[in-house]
């Protein structure tokens, strides 16, 4: 019943931001607009996106110590924008870690409790380094609009939220103690089965006990967004004349902020609003042109990361149905025990 809610409520959300992301605009000319695009600038847009796969694949590697090799964690990566893309729910991040837990049945090496913080330790980064850059952004705009406060709120959540997994990753003990007198204390709980998925959730920590690690990660969380940003900026020059980088850093910070936001499966809708809206309030972008751009990188970036992601599934192996049921599986378990 929750699940049936959470979907309605994301398709009606989306449903909202298509109409309003169309409200008010001439759709003959936005026509003309993709029509009348550079296409050509398609080439940096992809070798961009492809780039990102690549350096936020080497990311999560470096989570996972020498347990996971880089391509099982590069096509893990596409498997899972690709069930983000298509399945309601979002269940991309744990399909994630089920893929890399099936890939661990077979070598003994990765946990799909491992695989889970490791994700969890990415989307805090992710939304760290979206307010750095909206941080370093925000004083060349003139209108942020909701951005700002967005902003914020954002920043403050992202660096709770890594500086509890600092403490709980250098405090291990601790954690596995109070597990420990909370599970006596619960006898229908099978105290030795939880307590190993405890152990996995734990060793997806493990990179952020070392400064040194610590700081690759931020250096490829860095690296990770320029190519973002380096996306959004080629996906402009097709359709403007000579947009400032400024233009490519906002456009990026408002999808990231934005994409938090429920929705239909691939954001649909949203990305449009969102992407409308941060063109036309702070630069002046024509709305059809603005609409334009923003079909346009909606659907440059979902048809290739679709298209990686079914090469992904054919390369490990794996199943689309397989990994929406034990993903779905996987959610419900977290319901449960929240």
């Amino acid at each position: 019943m929750k699940k049936r809610w959470q979907l309605w409520v994301g398709l009606a959300i989306s449903a909202v931001a298509l109409v309003l992301a169309l409200l008010g605009i001439d759709l003959r000319e936005t026509v003309e607009s993709l029509a009348g695009a550079r296409y050509v600038y398609l080439i940096p847009a992809g070798l961009s996106l492809l780039a990102y796969l690549v350096v936020r694949s080497i990311r999560w590697q470096v989570m996972f110590r020498s347990d996971v090799g880089f391509r099982h964690c590069f096509w893990i990566t596409n498997i899972g924008y690709l069930v983000s893309n298509v399945l309601p729910f979002r269940l991309g991040d744990p399909a994630r870690a089920v893929a890399i837990g099936l890939d661990g049945r077979a070598n003994g090496k990765a946990k799909v409790s491992t695989a889970l913080s490791t994700v969890v330790v990415e989307r805090v980064l992710d939304m760290l380094m979206v307010v750095l850059l909206l941080a370093v952004t925000l004083p060349f705009v003139e209108q942020a609009g909701w951005l700002q406060s967005a902003g914020v709120a954002a920043g403050i959540a992202a660096i709770v939220a890594l500086s509890a997994m600092i403490v709980v990753a250098l405090r291990p003990g601790w954690i596995r103690r109070l597990a420990r007198w909370l599970l006596a204390r619960v006898e229908r709980l099978n105290a030795k089965r939880w307590l190993g998925v405890l152990d996995g959730l734990l060793d997806g920590l493990v990179a952020l006990r070392s400064p040194r690690r610590l700081g690759t990660l931020f250096a490829w969380s860095v690296l990770t967004w320029v190519f973002v940003v380096g996306y959004y900026w080629a996906m402009l020059w097709a359709f403007l004349d000579r947009p400032p980088l400024l233009q490519g850093s906002f456009l990026t910070c408002a999808i990231g902020l934005g994409m938090a936001v429920p929705a239909a499966p691939g954001a649909m809708g949203v990305f449009e609003f969102v992407a409308r809206y941060a063109l036309e309030l702070p630069f002046g972008v024509p709305e059809e042109r603005a609409v334009a751009i923003a079909i346009a990188s909606h659907a440059f970036q979902y048809i290739l990361s679709n298209l990686m992601g079914l090469i992904g599934l054919a390369q490990l192996g794996l199943s689309l149905g397989q990994l929406r049921a034990d993903a779905a599986a996987l959610e419900e378990a977290n319901d449960l025990e929240e």
